[in-house]
């Protein structure tokens, strides 16, 4: 078994890379709910939808995440009814949210749910919400103020942030509301103790991956892990640039810089190896310097042939 710890785009390239590589082992991927909310009654899983509309091949290639030739009647409705709606969903998009919420108010649980879904959908992969309990990622940003009385400090819900702020107000502080309280899944912990290797995927290390690390036990069973050279991360990062995403700019508000050193840092504890592109092979003696085994290929995944060969690149290393 291969376990993937993913949140966000580049974690649904890397998957559909890992599903392509021709591996005869079951992948088990352990995905980000910190993202998850409610819009207009419907529960919303913006990492578990981009990972399975990726993987059924009905992603939207032109954005990373949505549904291809999505059509937006629904919303045009709320914009005639004078509403805002400033988080965009399509209609094909909405009939999921739909199914989903139907499930979860008939008792599922969220992994019970997904399972489902991905069954109807015919995926090859598992994927496992970090928790079935009720997490929500925050960010405290710094706002301009409208009337000169100085910059006001907001906190916002993720998707607040991402989307009708587009990630642009700086950001003071990240945290997750509810995981002090939240547990992985029995089907989580089972992975992460069964998978002969677990890669955390390229993804953004605070948004997507941080409230998967602060689960009760998770970071725990991931450092026993690494211990024994079974965890492998691949850096987000390329020359200093993030590939997609507001990382670079949390990275520089947070920590004042923004290569792939500052993500080998936050991993250093989790994993026991560390990728980053051919462009950072200068970084390489630092990374190793942290008691981690830097490797370099190219992690730039622009067609399925490079995801493909990241992937193996990932779980054959030794």
């Amino acid at each position: 078994m291969i376990a993937v710890l993913a949140g966000g785009v580049g974690a649904a390239k890397f998957l559909r890379g890992l599903t392509n590589a021709g591996l005869d082992e079951e992948i088990v991927a352990i995905v980000n709910t910190g993202d998850d909310w409610t819009q207009y009654g419907l529960k919303i899983c913006p990492d578990l939808d981009t990972i399975t509309y990726t993987l059924a091949d009905l992603v939207n290639p032109k954005t990373g995440w949505g549904v291809r030739d999505e059509t937006y009647r629904s919303r045009e409705t709320l914009l005639s009814l004078g509403d805002d709606p400033w988080f965009t969903l399509g209609d094909r998009d909405i009939g999921l949210h739909m199914y989903r919420t139907k499930l979860l108010a008939e008792g599922a649980n969220l992994t019970q749910v997904t399972a489902k879904i991905s069954q109807k959908l015919d995926l090859s992969v598992t994927l496992l919400p970090m928790t079935n309990d009720e997490v929500g990622t925050k960010v405290l940003v710094q706002i301009p103020s409208t009337d000169n009385e100085g910059d006001q400090l907001v906190e916002l819900d993720f998707q607040e942030y991402f989307v009708r702020y587009s990630h642009q107000p700086r950001v003071i502080r990240v945290r997750y509301q509810g995981i002090e309280v939240a547990r992985p899944t029995m089907e989580v912990e089972q992975a992460l103790l069964n998978a002969r290797r677990i890669v955390i995927a390229p993804s953004n290390p605070i948004l997507s991956i941080g409230p998967i690390l602060a689960l009760g036990g998770v970071g725990d069973q991931l450092r026993q892990r690494a211990a024994n050279g079974d965890v492998v991360a691949i850096s987000p990062i390329i020359a200093g640039e993030a590939v997609k995403g507001p990382l670079a700019q949390i990275l520089d508000s947070l920590m004042t810089q923004h290569d792939a050193r500052i993500v080998a840092e936050l991993y250093r504890e989790v994993t026991s190896q560390f990728v980053v592109d051919t462009a950072d092979v200068a970084l390489v003696d630092s990374i190793n310097d942290m008691g981690l085994t830097a490797l370099t290929t190219q992690t730039l995944m622009t067609d399925l042939d490079s995801a493909v060969k990241l992937a193996r690149f990932a779980v054959t290393v030794p």
